[in-house]
This record gives structure tokens, sequence and C-alpha cells, in this order.
């Protein structure tokens, strides 16, 4: 068919012929079957993707077919609709034969239609057409964004990476672009004078059309990353780009393309461009590690990616899919330290899934990987969290001062990371440092909003301090599923504290319709604590649910509230026991102990009063060790 449309770019990334990239605007003009002016036009007014590598004081134009095709297919009509009858009446890529424009092409299928799933593709990239187009000419090392006013704006102290976009036309490839964006996060967390917003946060605007002013308001950032990958064989390609939330526009563009063999070095690449033009401050030791490179066998590196992507589901099947799939890739590449670290955490994970008889294997595969990880890259913040975690267990006494040593490293490694500062908001709560723990919290919380363990460590250690009606307030807001049987627990725990008695019993009689399955034993303990005054034999028969409950950490909370409810029912020796339990699985939180109501029936007893002098100074001892620089 004469004057068709360019057909989409058969070239594949990283051919050494010049089939795929356009070197100037009269390329560009030509490829798209235009004048000069026309597509420079375009560019402008239509968001057509055009890049420019900045150097001196000038900017080299370039283009590339695979992406000019992919904006021309989600134009559609409009183009039609904007043409100049005149100036523009040379052979066109939407011209039929009548003359008249028409829809660009489409790819058909074989039986002449077009596809669904390339309609859809189509439509994507209008709207990505719009992010990846328009790059604004700066001069290296200025403030990325425009000048307003004559003054620059100041540097960036904060950003979030928008879900990449997957280039590739197979949805089967989803968990590179995924994968490719959880290692950006990752990477640039790791400049402690960045605050980066965590993964979970920013994967609900995949896929969406939100506003970069919405996103970055809604996430509280002054800047926003977006681009797209594209990998064909063994080469990959990412687009990436600084986004202006207050013109919405982009100031600045980068492609980077490397082989797989060397995808660490690419996202390093794209890492470094960022950093340095959102102006951020690198020390020393950030700056070595950013050094520290080494291939890897890319279908090592794609079994990890896989596994990642599995990762953020929730069900033993895909647990074990995951840690399968590291393994192949520690088979296949001995000596990839990453892929160690993500196969500690894999069967950290899994322990949620198996029995206490089974822990103990599970435990001893998930130490091993972390100290290989370790042994082979030290500076790999997710082996330090896995082996925190691990120490932070039943079968480990809940080593409190350990785990947080752990959680620290981590945190030096990665500034960014909210797991880490959840994990040490959890210990210091579960040990009464309330402070610190809502310290960290609260910095968990501005990296990933939707974090809800940190809400609940928040809740817990506001609920602890006396602050009620704070507590109830985060515990209700606090995001399904995340230890729902203690969140509900201590929902209850909180009403009651209040004198809502009513509530309370609403509240419980729903969570136990909800979870009837409670290994923990929570909500037969709080259950056991509202009734021991009322109907104590009841409370009693409760009290022995909690003492038979079966888990792989047995949950030092229903142990507490077994405490309560005894005390409340004047057994000051078996309350004391609880106590006792709760302490030692990992739950020694004096302040609460010293100020609870719920054990007031109980303080003048000898044992309790015994118990509570030896905790003091346990408690002492703990703060002494974890924080050895503070008088």
């Amino acid at each position: 068919m004469p004057n068709e449309p360019p057909p989409p770019s058969s070239a594949r990334i990283g051919d050494e012929q010049p089939s795929d990239r356009l070197d100037s605007w009269k390329d560009i003009a030509a490829y798209l079957k235009r004048d000069v002016s026309t597509v420079q036009r375009w560019e402008k007014r239509e968001r057509m993707p055009v890049h420019r590598h900045v150097h001196d004081k000038l900017g080299t134009v370039y283009g590339f077919r695979l992406e000019l095709d992919a904006w021309w297919r989600g134009r559609g009509l409009d183009l039609a609709q904007q043409q100049a009858p005149a100036a523009e009446t040379t052979a066109t890529p939407a011209t039929l034969e009548s003359g008249e424009d028409s829809q660009p092409h489409v790819p058909l299928d074989p039986g002449g239609h077009a596809t669904p799933g390339h309609v859809r593709w189509a439509r994507r990239w209008l709207v990505l057409a719009g992010l990846v187009a328009v790059v604004v000419v700066t001069i290296a090392y200025l403030s990325p964004f425009d000048r307003a006013g004559g003054r620059t704006k100041p540097e960036i102290g904060s950003l979030a990476v928008l879900p990449l976009d997957n280039l590739s036309n197979d949805p089967t490839q989803e968990y590179v672009a995924d994968g490719m964006t959880e290692a950006l996060i990752t990477e640039l967390g790791k400049i402690g004078s960045l605050r980066v917003i965590a993964r979970t946060s920013v994967m609900k605007y995949k896929g969406t059309h939100t506003p970069p002013s919405k996103v970055a308001r809604e996430l509280g950032v002054q800047a926003l990353v977006a681009g797209s990958v594209l990998r064909s064989g063994d080469r990959v390609r990412i687009t990436a780009q600084l986004i202006d939330p207050d013109s919405d526009r982009p100031t600045w563009s980068e492609v980077h393309e490397r082989d797989l063999r060397e995808v660490l070095t690419l996202q390093r690449e794209v890492t470094v461009a960022i950093a340095r033009h959102v102006r951020a401050r690198l020390t020393a030791p950030e700056q070595a590690r950013l050094g520290k490179l080494r291939p890897v066998n890319p279908e090592a590196y794609e079994s990890v990616l896989r596994a990642r992507y599995l990762s953020v589901r929730t069900t033993d099947a895909d647990s074990q899919a995951a840690i399968a799939l590291l393994e192949h890739a520690v088979a296949l590449d001995p000596e990839f330290a990453p892929a160690y670290a993500e196969l500690a955490s894999a069967h950290v994970v899994r322990l949620t899934f198996v029995t206490p008889e089974e822990a103990g294997e599970l435990e001893q595969k998930a130490f091993a990987a972390a100290e290989k990880a370790l042994s082979l890259d030290p500076d790999l913040p997710e082996a330090y969290l896995a082996r925190g975690d691990l120490l932070w267990s039943h079968s480990h006494h809940f080593a409190h001062e350990r785990a947080a040593q752990e959680f620290r490293r981590a945190l030096n490694l990665n500034p960014n990371s909210d797991g880490a500062h959840r994990r040490l908001a959890r210990v210091y709560v579960h040990v009464g440092f309330f402070e610190e723990a809502l310290q960290h919290a609260a910095i968990a919380l501005a990296i990933n909003p939707s974090n809800a363990q940190a809400l609940n460590s928040r809740a817990q250690a506001l609920l602890w301090m006396g602050k009620d009606e704070e507590a109830l307030a985060t515990f209700l807001s606090i995001p399904g599923p995340v230890l729902p049987e203690l969140v509900e627990a201590n929902t209850v725990f909180t009403l009651l504290r209040l004198g809502r008695r009513e509530e309370a019993s609403l509240q419980l009689k729903a969570a136990l319709r909800k979870y009837p399955n409670d290994k923990g034993g929570n909500l037969a303990g709080i259950e056991a604590m509202r009734l021991a005054e009322s109907e104590p034999l009841k409370a009693a028969a409760l009290i022995e649910t909690v003492a038979r409950r079966k888990a792989v950490n047995p949950a030092h909370h229903a142990a507490y509230f077994a405490a309560c409810a005894s005390a409340r029912m004047r057994r000051a020796k078996e309350a004391v026991d609880w106590l006792r339990e709760a302490a030692e699985t990992g739950f020694p939180c004096y302040p609460l102990f010293a100020s609870d109501a719920n054990l007031d029936p109980i303080r003048a007893d000898p044992i309790f009063q015994g118990f509570m002098v030896d905790l003091q100074k346990r408690s002492a001892l703990l703060r002494k060790a974890m924080f050895p620089d503070r008088k």
C-alpha cells in the first residue's frame, strides 16, 4: 500500500547497525516522512519522544525507532485532525491510497484483525509518550528543574521512582520492569541525603494515569523518576527521566543500555545519573559502594527477578516457588551474593507458613544463605535484615540487642530501608523503649506510607504509653492483612482501657467470627481478660486455651493478656507466671508492666514485686547495651 505509515521497527536493541537510533532532526523527520519543522513542532506540542544529550553548551538530538513507532500508534485519529493540510501534503505515515488521512496502522494478527494486546499497548503508549518526550536542556551540575524568576529551585531531597513501563509488548515480561523499578529504588535508597519512597507505596500507581503533581503530593516528595524498560534477547535498555511535579513535565532524560550480564552496572549507571541531576550528596563510603560491581549470569539474574516478583505475594506456594528460583540462581552463579541474600529472606518469609517442627531446618538454611551472602559482599542490607529476623525469634530467645544491631547495620547501608526502620520500631516497642520506637516508625512511614507493620508498632507504643485515644485511631487505620488477630485484640484492649466495654464486646465478637482459627491465642487471651471479673470460670477456660496454643513463635502478647486476666481474678502467682513467659518470649516490656491498671490487683504481692525488680534491672542493662553512647 503506497504511503503506508512506518511499520514497527524490526530492529533489536543493541544492533550495531544504525537501524534503531536516529541521530538528528533530519533523520527523525525522514523516518516519519515529514519535514524538520513539523517534527520539531510535534516534539514540542504533542510530546513526541525525542532525547537530548547535553555536552558543553550544546545538545545532541536523537530518537529511537521503537519509541517513535509506539508513539505514532498511540496518537490515533488525533493526528489526522491536527495536521495542517497545506504544509504537510507530502507522503505521510497516515495516508490511505485515496489520499485521505486515517488512523495510524496497528499491527494485525495472522487473521487480519487488530489484537486486543496491541490495542492496549497502543493506548498505554499514548500515556507513556507524554512522559518520555519533552526533555528540557540543562547545563551539567545545575539544578535539574527550570529556573523561575531568576532563582534556581533548591536541591532535591526526596523522590519516588514510579513503576517503569514494560515496553516489550509481552505481559509475561512484566517482572523485568518491576524488578528494575525495585532495583532503582534500592540503589537510590542507599544514598543517605535522599529520601526515597519504598516500592510498596509506588506500585499502587502502576498502570494508572495519576498526574505527577498528585502523586508527588500524596507521597510527599519533591520529584518523580519515571521511565521504561525494554528487553530484547540479552540486551536491556532503561529510559529514565526526572519529572518536576510543579509543571508535570520532564526536566531531564537519559537512555542507558547494556548486555544482561552487565545489568548491575546498568542499574548503577542510571542511579548515578539520577543522583547527579538531583544534586545528591554522596559520602565517601556511598561512593565506594557504588563502585563495587561484577558481571552476573543472565539466567541467574532472571531467576532472582522472578523470585522478587513472587515475593510480594503471600501464599505458601509463591514462597516455595521463590525459594526454588533462588536456589537455581545460586547454583548457576555461586558468587552472586544478592541471590543468597534474597534466598535468606525467602526462607524467613516461609517460616510463617510452616509448623514448629519444620522451623528449625528452615532457620538453618536461612542463616547459611545470609552468611554466604555476607561472605561474598558485606554490604548487602537484605542479608542483615534476614539475620536480624532470625535472631528476633522464639528459637533464639528474642535476642533484642543482637537483632537490633543487625537492623542498624542494614540501615547504615540503606538509610531508606523502611523494613529496617519498622523492625527496629518493633524491637524497641517490645522492650519498652517507646520514644525510640515512635521515631523509627515515623521514619518508616515517611518512606513507605503503606507500611502496615510500622503503623502497628506506632499504635502499640502509643497504647502502652497511655495515649489510648491516639492509639485507637492508629489501630483502626491499619490496612489488612497484617497480624490481623493481634491488631483486633489490641483494638479491644484499647477500648477496654477507655471504658468502652460495649464497643469492645462488639469488636471482639466480629473478630472471632472473622478469625476463628487464632493459633496465637491473642483473641482467646483478650476475651479472658474481658470476662475475668464477670465470668471467671469462662475466663479460666480461655486461659487454658492460650496455654495450649500452637505456633512457630508462641504469641507473647497472648501471654500478657492471660496475665492481665489472671491478675484481674487476683491469681498473683498465675499472673506472674504468664508475665514471666511473656518476658522470656520477646516481650520484657517493663514500662507497660509497671503502669498497666490491669495488673493493679496484684501489685502488692511479693512474687509480683520480686519479678518487677528483676525486670527493671534487665531493662536498664538492655538500654545501656543498645545505646552505649547515651548517658
